[in-house]
């Protein structure tokens, strides 16, 4: 059931009104039914899949929690045992054929065989890189000392909570549980607040990601090269495909769990306009980076390693983040990018501290430019079939022989410049008024829910005339 179908379009209003109409543990009740409808719409055995880990991890907290003050050496192993069971299992869904593809391959090198590698016939469940994370916090955040999740149904609440059970944003139980708890109250704001995010998700979507994702398709699926205006216009598009996608999702998920009055985190804080990398990594999947931070990059000695390492754990972090997105070594290159990327920002800021040049205004704006080219060029890597994929769009984008530019018909009749240009305008227009006072400015910051919703509802409905009514998956649901 995708957040842009007609089909969750219905479910989610039905959802909405059977929680309001409950209370105590009759609503909890419906949170996990609502949500284990949602996840198993899809493949219904993978709903046993997620009850299975969400019993193994809530007795697995209340084992850790109960042998800490007394026995912690059973304690750790309690948490040695969950980690190695919830990262082994992604690991088998995700990596196993990866791993036997490889070792055949190495196999087949030294040995000069023509071994065919071990596939397992399985399919990766819905969300799992996001859940796996979710329960690993949990253990690690018992095993320091916080209170576990007593009752098992606002335990399986948060495990299985549909509007961010896909794809993030990845939630912390204590919060959540408070949340879950004490919900806002679903008055007039918080309902304008949270459809208008579900509007603005399902623009982000309709309008402007999908079209965007079928005119670069070809150029990221060719084997021929690209002229350099095509392959710059492609790796472009991809990085505000997938900009629009992943925040078109967050933004319907924490919609969807406003009109139940339990605000999600935000996943996303305007990326693009970053000054540097390791601003850009604070705003883009904040939910995803903070987790690293906490749980990858602090427990490898973060920045009390030294400088190689500091380099070393930055490395190691962002190499983890890439290959957590999928089983290929283009992933892994492109986590080794962004590592590389950051370890070059970190000693470019030990050496503007003793330059006046670097403290200027020309330094910042240059700063974000490089920045921008720099996620632009390496999210090319990440949108590319393979290793070999990647590096033909980084041949091309030299590729001055050949200016062509064959995308531009395709782009201009699509509509998504036009449409993107309104909608970049009208939140410009919106951001400006909230920072003044005057009538105009009062009148729209009375009515701006109204006008969002209003925009966006005329947009989506326009976009989604002249295409056919199916929806199409979001990017993160593969990984």
């Amino acid at each position: 059931m995708i957040f842009s179908s007609l089909q969750y379009l219905i479910f989610l209003p039905l959802a909405v009104l059977a929680y309001w109409q409950t209370r105590g543990s009759a609503r909890l009740f419906v949170v996990v039914a609502t949500s284990y409808i949602f996840y198993m719409s899809w493949i219904p055995a993978y709903g046993v899949l997620l009850l299975a880990f969400t019993l193994f991890n809530w007795f697995l907290g209340k084992g850790i929690s109960k042998s800490l003050n007394t026995q912690r050496s059973i304690a750790k192993a309690y948490l040695i045992c969950g980690l190695l069971v919830n990262v082994g299992a992604l690991c088998y869904y995700k990596y196993a054929n990866f791993f036997f593809e490889n070792i055949t391959a190495l196999i087949n090198q030294a040995r000069h065989t023509h071994l065919d590698p071990i596939v397992l016939n399985v399919m990766l469940p819905l969300g799992i890189s996001f859940f796996v994370f979710e329960f690993v916090h949990y253990l690690a955040d018992v095993y320091k000392g916080k209170k576990p999740v007593q009752s098992f149904l606002e335990f399986a609440a948060f495990a299985s909570f549909f509007p961010s059970q896909i794809a993030g944003p990845i939630k912390r139980y204590e919060d959540f549980v408070a949340k879950l708890r004490a919900p806002q109250k679903l008055d007039r704001p918080l309902f304008y607040e949270g459809t208008s995010l579900i509007m603005q998700g399902l623009f982000k979507k309709a309008a402007l990601a999908d079209p965007i994702a079928a005119i670069i398709s070809r150029p990221f699926s060719t084997t021929d090269l690209l002229s350099a205006p095509d392959a710059w216009l492609a790796a472009l598009g991809f990085a505000l495909q997938v900009y629009c996608d992943f925040s078109g999702y967050t933004d319907m998920g924490r919609g969807s769990a406003l009109l139940m009055g339990i605000r999600l985190p935000e996943n996303f804080d305007l990326p693009f306009f970053s000054k540097d990398l390791t601003e850009f990594w604070r705003k883009w999947h904040m939910s995803l980076g903070s987790w690293l931070r906490d749980y990858v990059y602090i427990p490898l000695g973060g920045s009390r390693s030294g400088r190689f390492g500091l380099w070393r754990n930055l490395m190691i972090t962002m190499m983890v983040c890439g290959f957590w997105h999928g089983a290929s070594w283009h992933y892994l290159f492109f986590g080794a990018t962004q590592g590389f990327g950051l370890i070059v920002h970190r000693e470019y800021e030990i050496w503007a501290k003793t330059n006046s040049l670097a403290q200027s205004k020309i330094a910042v704006i240059l700063g974000s430019v490089f920045t921008f080219i720099f996620v632009i060029t390496t999210y090319s890597l990440f949108r590319a079939p393979d290793l070999a994929g990647g590096a033909l769009i980084w041949r091309s984008f030299i590729n001055f022989a050949n200016l062509d530019c064959t995308m531009a018909e395709p782009l201009l009749k699509s509509g998504v410049l036009v449409i993107g240009a309104t909608y970049f305008i009208f939140w410009l227009i919106l951001s400006n008024l909230r920072e003044h006072s005057g009538w105009l400015a009062t009148i729209f910051s009375a009515y701006q829910n109204q006008l969002r919703i209003a925009t966006w509802a005329s947009a989506c409905i326009l976009v989604m005339a002249s295409k056919p009514m199916e929806a199409v998956p979001f990017v993160y649901f593969q990984f």
